[in-house]
């Protein structure tokens, strides 16, 4: 009997730690060091629910080595197309499920940094634009532009990040649970 409360207070001891998860960090704290470089748990926060954190952390520190790498290489990013927030953030009465999404995605980060949902998304689609900019400029300089199958393509533009991530790997450290 003794044995099987104790079994029962490690899982409930367990159990309350994984579920605090991301919680119990600060959002100065560093999430990861990429190359020298920090990612806070707060740049983390701001563009993932705190649910989602690790399980988009290894992409967020791919899309990272992709920055630092076309960074490096010099590689424009001026002339990509911008999407501004007016045209991507839904009016009120618009009652798609992607709307509906979009905005409860906004309105439930805003919570966690004391922003409008607007100008939480305008913050939010800024940041995801850089990124993706910089990793589409490294991807077309190291395998070319988008040819005829563009399955492939994305095929070939994962496998590139997936070696560099594993060829960075002893540059990477992950500091969060």
């Amino acid at each position: 009997m003794r044995r099987t409360i104790s079994i029962m207070l490690v899982c409930c001891f367990i159990f309350l730690a994984g579920c605090q998860g991301i919680a119990k960090y600060d959002d100065e704290d560093v999430a990861a060091i990429i190359r020298r470089e920090e990612l806070t748990v707060g740049e983390l926060r701001f563009l993932y629910p705190d649910e989602q954190i690790h399980e988009n952390l290894e992409g967020t520190i791919k899309g990272k080595l992709a920055m630092q790498e076309a960074k490096a290489m010099q590689l424009d990013i001026a002339e990509e197309s911008t999407v501004h927030v007016q045209d991507v953030y839904p009016a009120e009465d618009s009652n798609t499920e992607i709307a509906n999404g979009t905005r409860d995605f906004a309105e439930a980060q805003t919570k966690k940094f004391n922003m409008e949902p607007e100008e939480y998304f305008e913050e939010y689609v800024k940041r995801t634009q850089e990124m993706s900019h910089y990793v589409i400029a490294y991807i077309s300089e190291m395998i070319g532009e988008l040819e005829d199958n563009p399955e492939a393509y994305t095929e070939q533009g994962n496998q590139l990040l997936d070696d560099l991530y594993e060829d960075n790997l002893d540059e990477v450290e992950i500091l969060i649970e």
